[in-house]
């Protein structure tokens, strides 16, 4: 019997002593006109191959055999309860209380472990019809009717949008999606003491998802997130342009809307898909991974309540790691290890970080002698960065760092979206900022007994620095003009061409992107975080006419701009790539030199 505000734990043992009634339902289901349907012979027929059913089909079997135990075991959790509740409540009103919640419960269950196993990217919408479900049934009625219209529902899409077993979780999302919202709406129907009965009672389904009320939640299953040491924006020194994009980029992709799983600053083309952050060791390439994680962290937990608030649980986020681990032995498994990690990001129930560190050592240059697994990390990996394959709707971002960009596939460098160069602290003040902070526990006592000095404020120094200006290059040439035009663009596009041949039109894809960067050259205001309403609770097209009128002018110079920079860039690989080489050259001779010699001196010695 649940108390109200009790807490009640339901094991998979609860769930599984209910199978056998609904395995019963779904072997005999029938529309009225005596004929019965088998959802178990349906489901089992969407596969490719008829004699060997898809993997998915033995998925959707069991979430739908576990999401409707729960509809029973939460039906008899509740029912002697709501029975003793007072004789001003007609018992019809009480049967569809039961029905609904029970169902709210199931459906929430089921759109979530659908979710779960969802890999491909586009999601089906089904054409709703209002009070589609029935709740004032008997107990069996309520799912007989619900699972007839399940049926129909497959059988109405078989063999147009569903033809094998994933297009199971697919349909299952919105089906069930659809189930929930019924139910929820139900709520502001019933008397205030049914509501009340479950409103601060916590149910915990197999210790993986909580329903208290009207609100879920669940927790990861095996995996835990992955820890890292918060770093804040004021304790990363230097890496100015780096810095500021990776505070934007985690405030954007926090406006991800988990309910409509698109993100308006994809229509404004704010947010890159993929990041390079490229430097020499010690440079603080982790630390602005950390201090990126440390703002998506705190942009989540604010938007959480917002989204509790709408029954879509919180706004979570995870870390997916690519990195030597995923190295096997045996053909073929190294490449399947990482479209593992890669499918997981074609979610669209949170936000999703790739993160990859020193991508140099994971996989070489192509013309580098390696083996069968790297070519496929090579290949995987080169679509990946391209967005090929995948439908970016704004709650994914990859990362990756080098310390020798050189080493790198250079198409897999190209590739990049955004390319940022780390160079670690640079001005004295970034030096000095690093040092307090290592040691500001001390100053602060006064065991460090240093003055700060003339000027220096610790954290302050770097404010108001300006990332875009250049005073040299091809931008002073053209800047004192009254406009820079398309055709004075095109004409330095092909001096550069004419000086790099590496320079393509892979160039103009780059730079096209870090203009839409430009043109969004503005922080998100920080109420969207502390008042999430005022933001979300808009029309999608008002947010994106909200976010438009953030957006700054970008001029002919401006793109000249960030065509010099992507040129130096490029020159500036090409140079250290030789440099690189001659310098290994170099350093052979001379070790080949040296043992000659060493071998001369020994030889001389036995004499």
């Amino acid at each position: 019997m649940v108390e109200k505000g009790s807490a009640i734990r339901i094991s998979k043992e609860d769930l599984e002593k209910h199978y056998s009634k609904v395995d019963e339902h779904m072997n005999h289901l029938t529309r009225g006109r005596g004929d019965y349907l088998n959802l178990f012979d349906l489901l089992k027929s969407i596969s490719k191959d008829k004699h060997s059913p898809d993997k998915e089909v033995a998925e959707t079997i069991a979430d739908i055999r576990e999401g409707f135990g729960l509809y029973y075991e939460m039906y008899s959790l509740l029912e002697d309860k709501v029975q003793s509740l007072n004789s001003n409540i007609d018992e019809a009103q009480k049967r569809e209380f039961l029905g609904s919640y029970s169902m709210f419960a199931a459906s929430s269950l089921l759109e979530h472990n659908f979710n779960e196993s969802i890999v491909q990217e586009n999601e089906l919408t089904l054409k709703r019809k209002e009070n589609f479900f029935p709740f004032q049934y008997t107990k069996d009625d309520n799912l007989r009717s619900v699972l007839v219209r399940y049926y129909g529902v497959l059988d109405a899409l078989k063999g147009k949008e569903l033809k094998e077993g994933k297009d199971l979780q697919k349909v299952g999302v919105d089906f069930f999606r659809w189930l929930k919202e019924e139910s929820l709406a139900k709520k502001s129907g019933f008397d205030k003491t049914l509501v009340d009965l479950v409103e601060k009672t916590e149910f915990k389904i197999a210790d993986e998802f909580t329903i208290v009320g009207y609100e879920l939640s669940h927790s990861e299953k095996v995996k835990p997130k992955v820890e890292f040491v918060q770093v804040l924006p004021f304790q990363v020194a230097g890496n100015v342009l780096a810095k500021q994009e990776m505070l934007r980029d985690m405030d954007r992709i926090a406006l991800f809307d988990l309910s409509l799983k698109k993100n308006p600053i994809i229509d404004m083309g704010g947010l890159s898909w993929s990041v390079l952050y490229d430097g020499p060791p010690g440079t603080g390439k982790s630390t602005l991974f950390r201090m990126g994680l440390t703002r998506l962290n705190q942009r989540c937990e604010q938007m959480s309540e917002f989204w509790k608030s709408k029954n879509m649980g919180k706004l979570h986020w995870k870390q997916l790691l690519i990195d030597q681990s995923i190295k096997n032995e045996y053909y073929g498994k190294t490449g399947q290890n990482l479209l593992d990690i890669i499918n997981q990001a074609k979610k669209t129930d949170g936000i999703y970080i790739i993160t990859t560190d020193d991508l140099d050592l994971l996989v070489a240059d192509r013309n580098a002698n390696q083996g069968g697994s790297d070519k496929d990390i090579l290949n995987i990996l080169m679509q990946f960065a391209d967005g090929i394959n995948t439908v970016i709707i704004g709650n994914v971002q990859w990362w990756a760092a080098t310390n020798d960009a050189t080493a790198m596939d250079g198409a897999l460098r190209q590739r990049f979206i955004a390319r940022y160069f780390v160079d670690g602290p640079v001005e004295w003040y970034d030096f000095a900022d690093i040092l307090y902070d290592k040691l500001k526990k001390h100053v602060q006592t006064s065991v460090v007994d240093v003055p700060f000095g003339n000027g220096y404020t610790p954290y302050e120094m770097r404010k108001g620095q300006n990332i875009h200006d250049r005073k040299d290059g091809y931008h002073s040439k053209l800047d004192s003009k009254k406009g820079v035009s398309f055709r004075e663009i095109g004409e330095l596009c092909k001096e550069m061409k004419d000086k790099n041949p590496k320079f393509t039109g892979r160039a103009v894809h780059a730079v096209s992107e870090a203009i839409k960067k430009r043109i969004n050259d503005y922080d998100i205001p920080e109420d969207y975080f502390t008042n999430p309403d005022a933001f979300f609770n808009l029309e999608y097209e008002q947010r994106i006419e909200k976010l438009t009128g953030l957006c700054k002018k970008v001029t002919g110079s401006m793109i000249v701009d960030e065509y010099e920079r992507y040129f130096e860039s490029e020159q500036r690989y090409a140079s250290d790539r030789l440099n690189s080489d001659v310098d290994r050259r170099l350093h052979e001779i001379k070790v080949h030199r040296i043992a000659i010699d060493k071998s001369g001196e020994d030889a001389n010695g036995r004499k």
